[in-house]
């Protein structure tokens, strides 16, 4: 098959397949830069997913402030569909972002935003509409707690959940038989203790477990095999959502080798995991999580923010 052949049918298989980001749409404010950049795990998850060729959807609160406003025609720019969600009154959230040291840090955040304020409780209608996707990409920070989580799951949602780095050992028991992939930061653990972890998880009935470890090795497990890869090396700029690409592409490419009878192999974990460090090392030589910015003056969010 020729070259372009192959892009093109590579091209049809990724529009095939479906990621919707149920959770957090923030706003990142660099203040030493008066720059502010859109993202969000779930928001970030979406906008990658559309923009490898997926369907992608992002189901989060907006508020009814200009940051929100903004939050939501950036996805909206990029034929996101953001139908299914909510519009409430209320402070978007937010994140204050500065320079200490050469490195980035969060200085402060809102801890009221709408999506702290409104959690979704998930309709009847809005299950159905999620059903439609092939994931469901939640994490630690979406207020979707254990219970929803088993709601969704209990009516056929089939989900993908990030515990960040602060997961206990009754986070992954409560909630690792309700999903099928599962992403945790590990990179305060070291290999073996990674291994352990992601044993765990998949002891609940997940079918696969990533270990992110920051510039170590990435672990995955499959309950047959440990798999291992090298992060990408590359002059980051900014690795703000580094890690959501990393899903985003993981998800993509699996999920596209998992629907291609021609590639199904048990090597398809192992090249997910390299496609993903590939496009995550795309994203941390961008600016903010996405590499969109808008610009701001940190002493005015009065102005753009309910505050």
């Amino acid at each position: 098959m020729k070259k372009q052949e192959q892009d093109n049918t590579r091209r049809y298989m990724m529009e095939s397949v479906s990621i919707i980001g149920i959770g957090i749409a923030t706003m990142d404010i660099y203040c030493y830069k008066n720059k502010m950049y859109p993202g969000g795990n779930e928001y970030n998850i979406a906008y990658n997913a559309k923009k490898q060729g997926a369907k992608a959807a992002f189901m989060g609160v907006f508020a009814n402030d200009k940051v929100g406003e903004i939050l939501e025609e950036t996805l909206q720019k990029e034929q996101i569909d953001t139908s299914h969600s909510h519009h409430e009154e209320g402070s978007s959230g937010y994140a204050l972002v500065d320079l200490k040291d050469g490195d980035r840090v969060f200085i402060d955040w809102n801890k009221k935003g709408v999506t702290d304020l409104y959690p979704f409780e998930f309709t009847k209608e809005e299950i159905e509409y999620i059903k439609e996707f092939d994931i469901a990409c939640i994490s630690w920070g979406a207020r979707v707690n254990h219970e929803k989580i088993k709601k969704l799951a209990k009516y056929g949602v089939k989900i993908c959940y990030d515990f960040y780095d602060n997961f206990t050992l009754d986070d992954i028991r409560e909630i690792g038989p309700n999903i099928k992939y599962a992403f945790l930061s590990c990179g305060h653990l070291s290999e073996e203790e990674t291994k352990e972890t992601l044993k765990e998880v998949i002891s609940t009935g997940c079918e696969i477990a990533v270990g992110t470890r920051g510039a170590d090795k990435t672990v995955a497990y499959d309950g047959k095999e440990f798999y291992m890869q090298p992060v990408k090396k590359v002059k980051a700029i900014d690795t703000m959502g580094a890690g959501d690409s990393y899903i985003s592409a993981f998800l993509m490419n699996y999920l596209q080798m998992k629907a291609d009878e021609s590639m199904k192999s048990g090597n398809n974990i192992k090249q997910a995991l390299e496609k993903a460090a590939e496009y995550a090392a795309t994203i941390v030589v961008k600016e903010g999580a996405l590499g969109i910015g808008y610009d701001v003056n940190p002493k005015k969010l009065s102005e753009i923010i309910n505050i």
